[in-house]
């Protein structure tokens, strides 16, 4: 721009010479020279001017786009800095659902282990029930034989007395027959003693058969007896021991039957805690209808515009909802943070003012600003732009406020624009 400016001034200059000699004689070409001068000066220090507002207005691009480089360097920054931590979210889900399997293993071989036990607990209960049906057999056959024994004891005792019975009837016959016959003959009472005598030893030798026969019955007895014993001291022994086992596979199952739960309360804590953080992730990374973004913009210029809200009628792009092109009011669908930008042009020779309003309330400050004054005839447009990052609520409306000045200057390309977009 500076070159092409110089260019204008020096043909400016060249073309004023000739038509300044046709004009006049050879007598004022002297006044003509000076007046030349004054009018380089002039356009000179015009062009210094020039110059120097070209110089200010570079600065103030150099600084906006320093501050743009900035804000997008932060902007990929946070980018990395989100996609580090859904990886490590990521890795985190991996291993909980590495943990998942192993529980869900464990309590696999928890319930094999479960089933195996029943399985012995019900084996048991089976020998349990066939040793009782075994100590009532055993009981039944001791019942009947110690009632065999005792019918064969009243038996014997029956026969004992009966022939005893059958001795003292004897005796006491023969006791008689002795008396009646004492005085019988010697022989008699020899045979009579004889026969006594063998009476008597047959007698004690029937009575020490029959006393043999009752201690070998009573032994009988005893041994009955303490075999009975040993099958009651057993049983109880095999009942002791059967419920002592009992009671520790009860505890056994018990313990791991609260361990079980205890894995499985955790597995679910687990579990929902996963889900908990997935649900966060989806609804941080996966859910579309929380990302919110658009650009929009002006396609023709207004000179003696100076109304409230600045309306961009023409959607540039959109992604979600939340914009009205109708009243140029942003009205936020959802809580969180976002940027707003704004880049307005003024008009030539006019300036303009505009802020980001939040519920009515200023933020920040876009000014194309022209203070030159009325003696330069040359079109100049000055931009103005400005970024703010906002905390919204839902139902906050943000919206572009005209603060002060005239006009704004846009065309097909959208010189002036406003754009909005959810950061998180």
């Amino acid at each position: 721009m500076r070159v092409v400016c110089i260019l204008a001034i020096l043909l400016s200059l060249s073309d004023a010479e000739p038509i300044s000699s046709f004009l006049t004689d050879g007598e004022n070409k002297t006044s003509t020279s000076l007046e030349t001068k004054d009018q380089e000066w002039n356009d000179l220090g015009i062009l210094r001017q020039i110059i120097n507002q070209e110089t200010a207005i570079r600065l103030t691009l150099v600084k906006n786009v320093h501050a743009l480089v900035n804000d997008v360097a932060l902007i990929k920054k946070s980018l990395a800095a989100s996609e580090a931590r859904f990886t490590r979210q990521q890795q985190m889900i991996d291993a909980l659902k590495i943990q998942v399997k192993s529980l869900q293993q464990e309590n696999n071989e928890l319930k094999n282990s479960s089933r195996i036990s029943e399985a012995r607990i019900m084996e048991l209960e089976t020998n349990l029930q066939s040793v009782n049906k075994n100590f009532s057999t055993l009981h039944d056959e001791l019942n009947v034989i110690q009632k065999d024994s005792d019918d064969k004891r009243r038996g014997m005792f029956n026969k004992i007395h009966s022939v005893l019975d059958d001795i003292k009837i004897e005796v006491r016959y023969l006791s008689v027959t002795l008396l009646d016959f004492k005085e019988s003959t010697e022989t008699e009472n020899e045979s009579r003693e004889k026969k006594y005598e063998e009476l008597e030893r047959h007698f004690n030798n029937s009575f020490e058969e029959l006393k043999a026969e009752i201690f070998q019955n009573k032994l009988n007895l005893t041994n009955n007896k303490v075999l009975i014993q040993n099958l009651d001291d057993s049983q109880s022994e095999i009942r002791g021991t059967f419920t002592e086992i009992l009671n520790r596979t009860v505890n056994k199952l018990e313990t791991q039957l609260k361990t079980s739960e205890y894995e499985q309360l955790k597995l679910s804590s687990a579990v929902a805690s996963l889900e908990v953080v997935n649900m966060n992730l989806s609804r941080l990374n996966c859910d579309k209808s929380n990302h919110h973004a658009f650009t929009v913009g002006i396609s023709l210029r207004n000179i003696s515009w100076t109304g409230g809200t600045l309306v961009f009628p023409d959607i540039i792009y959109r992604k979600g909802t939340g914009y009205n092109p109708s009243t140029g009011i942003f009205t936020a669908p959802t809580a969180g943070t976002y940027v707003f930008y704004v880049s307005v042009q003024s008009e030539s020779r006019q300036d303009i003012r505009l802020d980001i309003v939040l519920n009515g309330s200023g933020k920040v400050r876009a000014m194309a600003w022209y203070g030159s004054g009325d003696s330069i005839y040359i079109d100049i447009h000055q931009t103005g732009t400005n970024l703010v990052i906002l905390h919204l609520q839902t139902g906050d409306r943000v919206w572009v406020k005209r603060f002060a000045g005239t006009g704004y200057y846009s065309n097909s390309a959208h010189v002036t624009t406003f754009s909005g977009f959810k950061l998180y």
